[in-house]
């Protein structure tokens, strides 16, 4: 049974930096961390406009950690949504909300689960276009910890393995390559390990981007657009205590240039 719990939940609404033709960090937004013993808190920004370059209507977060007696788990939420984003009128969007849901059993027989389920985007643009977005929400939330991905992609169970090649931000190293030549039976079997660094699993949620414009091309979770920069889409982040999403990033490749994006949202925790 677990005795102690700490908890983890962070957000930010918007942040970046502006490099050319100035130098200038953008203020974080609606930075939020939650203490490791729980509790709730939110916060609020409205109206904000640095320079032109990046602007939203509203960003709130919230960050909530507790313990249920209903459900014996300790449970947490981190949110974020911004409202009216619009980053140098390229890419635009009525409403972002980045989402990590997580509960912890105390019957250690129980697996814990966190999951993205609840981000999404409303009415994303590009370049004046509405783009729409297959979200893999629904595989990780099914597969809802590190130990159930590293399994479900060594058995390749319902297909996850397939799914997740496509969607993986590490480069296949040759790891797999050399079990199979010193372990014939793994080679027989299909089994081999998730792709991870230091023991983080990075993904993106995008299964696919439909309807861009002026024929502009998808590469995964990144949309390159000349004369502007790369967007890059729901990058997920697992570890075995905390899951992390970042909905937008813009790597700016015109002028200005620089970085901008969020919301991001990250949260689970450990006990003992």
């Amino acid at each position: 049974m677990i005795e102690r719990y700490q908890y983890y939940a962070s957000t930010i609404g918007v942040s970046g930096r502006i490099t050319e033709p100035f130098d200038e960090i953008i203020p974080v937004q609606t930075p939020l961390v939650l203490p490791e013993s729980g509790g709730f808190a939110t916060a609020r920004a409205d109206h904000f406009d640095f320079r032109g370059i990046v602007s939203f209507e509203t960003a709130e977060a919230l960050v909530s950690g507790s313990f249920s007696d209903k459900d014996k788990a300790f449970s947490l939420t981190s949110t974020v949504t911004i409202t009216g984003l619009n980053i140098l009128s390229v890419v635009t969007a009525d409403r972002v909300v980045a989402r990590i849901a997580s509960k912890c059993p105390i019957d250690p027989a129980e697996a814990p689960s966190i999951t993205p389920l609840g981000s999404y985007y409303d009415n994303l643009r590009i370049a004046g276009r509405r783009v729409e977005l297959d979200l893999a929400i629904d595989t990780f939330t099914k597969f809802n910890n590190a130990a159930r991905m590293r399994a479900a992609y060594k058995e390749n169970q319902e297909g996850f393995r397939d799914k997740f090649d496509k969607l993986t931000l590490l480069g296949r190293t040759d790891v797999a390559s050399r079990l199979c030549k010193y372990f014939p039976d793994i080679a027989r079997q299909g089994a081999r390990p998730i792709e991870q660094s230091q023991g983080v699993i990075a993904c993106s949620l995008v299964n696919e981007i439909r309807d861009l414009p002026y024929g502009l091309q998808a590469v995964g979770h990144l949309v390159h657009v000349p004369d502007f920069g790369i967007i890059r889409l729901a990058e997920y982040t697992v570890t075995d205590s905390e899951h992390s999403i970042n909905m937008l990033q813009v790597d700016l490749g015109c002028s200005p240039s620089g970085n901008a994006g969020g919301p991001v949202a990250g949260g689970g925790g450990w006990g003992g």
